[in-house]
C-alpha cells in the first residue's frame, strides 16, 4: 500500500492550483443565450439613451412658466396645436400659451419644457386648462439622461443578469462577447459504483452514484458545462484510456485517490501528465489531488460525496471562476453568528465544519460530521472553517459561516 508523503497545507495547495488555470478564450452570443455568462469585456455605449429628448407622462407639452399660479379655481389656459404619440418624427413646436397632446415616449416638441400631466388637466378638445403648475424640466427624459454615449455601462468579468440584457439592447447591441463556458468532465472511478436506476442498486458492496448528480449540479451552477464520462472500473489500464481521451478544460474524477491498492488515478496522473499535490491537510477531503493534462486541469475528489463537495467547493470553483474571468472569491457567500455549542477540531489541520442557523444569529454544529454522511450537507446551512492552528472555537464565539 502506498502512503502519502507530508499533505500539503490548504494554503500552499491553493496557490498551486490557481497558478495553474488561466481565463478561456471568448465567444460571441445573442441576448437571448447571455443571461448568466460572464463578460469578456468591458461594454462601452455607442449611442445615447434615450436617444431623443421624449415625454415620460402621457399629459400636454408647454412652457412651465405659463403654468406657475394655475389651480382648479384659476387654470391657466393653452391652444392645443398639435400632438405627439409614440414612435412619430415631427417638427412641431410650441410657441407662446401653446400646448402640444404628448404621450408617453413621445419625441418631445421645440419650444416646450416640460409635460402637464393629463391627471392635472382638462382636455376641452382645442384648448387645454392646467389645473395645477408644474416646473420646467417636469416629467420629461432628456437625451442620454440614462446612458452618454462613451460611458462604460457594464464591466469585463460580470456575470450578466436579466437587467443587463435590457442595458445591452438599449444601447443597440443584439451580441456580447462572453468567456466561453469551460467543460467539464466528470468520471467516477470504482468496481461498486452504480447508478440509481442500476438493477444492483441497494445490493451489498454497491455503491450508488450520488457524486455524479451532485458535481454535475455544482458545475452548472458557477457556470460552466458538465460532461458525463461515465463509471470506469478499478482498472489501472481503462483509467489511463478514460483520461487520456478527454477532451476539455477541467476533469474530475471521483474515487481511487487515496492510498489503497487500487487507487490508480494520482499515479496515473503522475505517468500522463504533472500531478501537483497529492493529499491536502484538510479535514474532509484529504486525498484530494490535482494536476495538469497538457491544458487540462485535473482534480481528483475523494469518492465520499461530503468530501467530493468541499473538494469542489474549496479547489475547483475557483478554478473555474479563474477560467470564466470572473472576480476569484476563493470561498461562498458568508454571514455572521455565535456557536450554540462548543466546536472541536484538531491542530494542524483545517476543518471544513457544517453547520445549521438556528434563531437569529446562532450557528448550531451539526453531530452527524462523516465524509459519507450525505444528508448532513443537505441539513447544513454552511460551513465554518476552523485553521490550522486552532483547535475548535468555544461556545459563543463569534464565527463566519461560509453559505451553500
Amino acid at each position: 500500500m502506498r502512503g502519502f508523503s507530508a499533505k500539503t497545507d490548504l494554503d500552499v495547495a491553493l496557490e498551486r492550483l490557481l497558478s495553474a488555470v488561466g481565463r478561456l478564450g471568448t465567444e460571441t452570443v445573442g441576448l437571448e443565450a447571455a443571461l448568466g455568462r460572464t463578460l469578456a469585456q468591458d461594454v462601452v455605449a455607442s449611442c445615447a439613451v434615450p436617444a431623443f429628448d421624449k415625454s415620460a407622462m402621457d399629459g400636454f407639452a408647454l412652457r412651465a412658466s405659463e403654468t406657475f399660479g394655475a389651480t382648479p379655481t384659476d387654470p391657466a389656459s393653452f391652444k392645443v396645436v398639435g400632438e405627439v404619440l409614440p414612435g412619430e418624427v415631427g417638427e412641431m413646436r410650441v410657441g407662446p400659451r401653446e400646448a402640444v397632446r404628448i404621450m408617453t415616449g413621445g419625441a418631445f416638441p421645440e419650444g416646450a419644457d416640460a409635460v402637464l400631466m393629463a391627471e392635472f388637466a382638462t382636455d376641452q378638445g382645442e384648448v387645454v386648462l392646467a389645473n395645477a403648475p408644474v416646473t420646467p424640466g417636469k416629467n420629461l427624459a432628456m437625451a442620454g439622461e440614462d446612458i452618454q454615449t462613451g460611458d462604460k455601462v457594464l464591466t469585463q468579468g460580470r456575470i450578466l443578469k436579466p437587467q443587463d440584457l435590457g442595458v445591452l439592447a438599449s444601447i443597440q447591441r443584439a451580441k456580447v462577447d462572453v468567456v466561453r463556458r469551460p467543460v467539464v468532465g466528470i468520471l467516477s472511478a470504482g468496481n461498486e459504483v452504480v447508478e440509481p436506476d442500476s438493477p444492483d442498486a441497494g445490493k451489498p458492496g454497491r455503491v450508488v452514484n450520488s457524486c455524479r448528480y451532485m458535481l454535475q449540479g455544482l458545475v452548472t451552477r458557477y457556470g460552466a458545462s458538465p460532461r458525463w464520462l461515465g463509471t470506469v472500473p478499478d482498472d489501472k489500464e481503462l483509467l489511463r484510456a478514460a483520461l487520456e481521451a478527454f477532451e476539455g478544460d477541467v476533469l474530475l474524477t471521483t474515487g481511487a485517490t487515496s492510498t489503497g491498492k487500487e487507487d490508480f488515478l494520482p499515479v496515473i496522473l503522475a505517468e500522463i501528465g504533472e500531478l501537483l499535490v497529492h493529499g491536502v491537510n484538510i479535514r474532509p477531503a484529504s486525498p484530494l489531488a490535482f494536476g495538469k493534462l497538457e491544458e487540462v486541469l485535473a482534480v481528483l475528489l475523494p469518492g465520499n460525496p461530503v468530501a467530493a463537495m468541499v473538494g469542489f467547493d474549496v479547489f475547483v470553483r475557483p478554478a473555474i471562476q479563474i477560467q470564466l474571468g470572473q472576480r476569484e472569491g476563493r470561498w461562498n457567500p458568508r454571514v455572521r453568528g455565535r456557536l450554540r455549542r462548543k466546536l472541536a477540531s484538531a491542530l494542524n489541520r483545517t476543518d471544513f465544519v457544517r453547520v445549521r442557523l438556528v434563531g437569529e444569529d446562532e450557528v448550531e454544529p451539526l453531530r452527524s460530521s462523516g465524509a459519507g454522511i450525505l444528508t448532513s450537507v443537505t441539513d447544513a446551512d454552511g460551513f465554518v472553517i476552523v485553521p490550522r492552528d486552532e483547535e475548535g472555537f468555544e461556545a459563543g464565539t463569534k464565527v463566519e459561516v461560509f453559505l451553500y
